[in-house]
């Protein structure tokens, strides 16, 4: 709030000055036009909040415009990138892009949406998985579980493993570990990929790209076309989904 009434301030002290360099509009000395503009804020405090509530309208609104703008500059690599595991046709109607953490709670909360979003929209819906362990410092599995889900991918197995992981309360590399046997993996395989370093460099580059979205300040993070979902508003990203279907 003090830096909204700073500004506001500074601006009307630049348009009293301006107002002063003017020229010979006025008889009136600079010093007599800075207690004129004084007295009416006085006589009218209300202007300050009005002029504060107006530039935070047009941060946020400039904030957003920003934001849509870096989405849409990075769309190819968001929706196309071959690494990526996805679920629906190459060609669906909208794509869903989700960026999120294994071991991120509001990411679990969101899964079950994501599974009937599935189901529901059918070859009208792609989604596109984007593994972003940003939680592995704090929880040291995060990054395994993305890696795991990779290699299960290797195998054609992505999406049974990336839900699975999602069902799990807390990981560990044993957890991990048995929810790819629980699935079904061949595990000599599965042990193969888990240390292919292509694996990492994907990771890495999905790091890199959401680094390019300044939106992107936790997980889970949803785009739909330019807009976007930060958090699990699954209410709000189910509209986004039904406007993009219908335009």
């Amino acid at each position: 709030m003090k830096i909204f009434l700073m500004t506001t301030i500074a601006s009307v002290a630049l348009m009293t000055s301006s107002c002063a360099q003017a020229g010979p509009t006025t008889d009136m000395s600079k010093a007599e036009i800075e207690e004129l503009v004084r007295a009416y804020i006085l006589d009218n405090p209300e202007i300050i909040r009005e002029a504060i509530i107006k530039l935070q309208e047009k941060e946020v609104v400039q904030e957003q415009e920003l934001n849509r703008e870096s989405i849409i500059a990075a769309k190819d690599a968001l929706e196309n990138d071959p690494r990526d595991p996805s679920i629906g046709p190459q060609d669906a109607k909208v794509t869903i892009v989700e960026f999120f953490d294994y071991n991120c709670g509001y990411c679990k909360r969101a899964t079950p949406w994501v599974e009937k979003a599935v189901e529901k929209y059918g070859d009208n819906v792609r989604v596109v998985f984007k593994e972003l362990p940003i939680l592995d410092d704090r929880t040291k599995t995060s990054r395994l579980a993305s890696r795991a889900a990779l290699a299960a991918g290797y195998q054609g197995e992505y999406a049974k493993m990336h839900f699975a992981l999602m069902e799990k309360k807390r990981l560990s590399g044993d957890i991990i570990r048995q929810t790819a046997e629980d699935i079904g993996l061949d595990m000599r395989k599965y042990d193969a990929d888990l240390a292919d370093a292509s694996i990492d460099q994907h990771i890495n580059d999905t790091l890199a790209l959401a680094d390019r979205l300044p939106a992107l300040t936790g997980t889970p993070f949803f785009i739909v076309g330019g807009e976007y979902v930060s958090g699990a508003d699954t209410a709000r990203l189910e509209r986004m989904v039904e406007n993009a279907l219908k335009g």
